[in-house]
């Protein structure tokens, strides 16, 4: 009898690491142009989300941008919260599947907002401002690239530090797209 025990043993294991995923309640990681992305910011969940519009506006997409001059690429992503809308934008010198790097300082532009380039990310809400920088990194991972029918999807995560007040950070992980322009 006890033998029976032990071989259910990793059984039940198996089932309660499954029940508590860090990353549960994000779209799945696919690569089929889904238009779905998401992220924990500081373990809360940020899904991609885009609306409809009205009468009088246009729709948002919950996901925007793609292949520029054919070695910049830019993602921004619009995610519901329970406090409101976030942005976040990737920005990375890409031309094919990889790892990019997320660890650029990046200039201010004569505001609270910096100027971007290629290895930097921005995060914001109405309130706050967030950048990565030489201290604050990340990476994003293209995992696919099929830039005839246009898509790119990947997973990113990065630290990044509030361009007003440089004592707050936030930690971005799990965070995952799947963009078809």
């Amino acid at each position: 009898m006890k033998s029976t025990h032990y071989a259910l043993l990793p059984l039940l294991l198996l089932g309660a690491c499954g029940k508590d995923a860090p990353d549960a309640g994000l779209p799945p990681a696919t690569q089929t142009g889904a238009n779905t992305g998401g992220c924990l910011v500081d373990g809360e969940r940020f899904i991609a989300t885009g609306t409809s519009g009205t009468l009088l506006s246009n729709p948002i997409s919950a996901l925007g941008g793609g292949f520029y001059n054919d070695s910049v690429y830019c993602l921004s992503m619009r995610c519901s919260t329970p406090r409101g809308i976030a942005h976040v934008t990737l920005y990375a010198r890409a031309r094919a599947a990889g790892t990019y790097p997320f660890n650029r300082t990046v200039a201010s532009a004569g505001g609270a907002q910096p100027r971007f380039g290629q290895g930097s990310v921005s995060f914001s809400n109405s309130r706050e401002y967030y950048v990565t920088d030489a201290r604050h990194t990340g990476q994003m991972v293209l995992t696919y690239v099929n830039r005839n029918a246009g898509i790119s999807a990947g997973t990113f995560e990065f630290s990044a530090v509030n361009v007003q007040d440089s004592t707050k950070a936030i930690k971005v992980t799990y965070g995952r797209f799947d963009y078809k322009e």
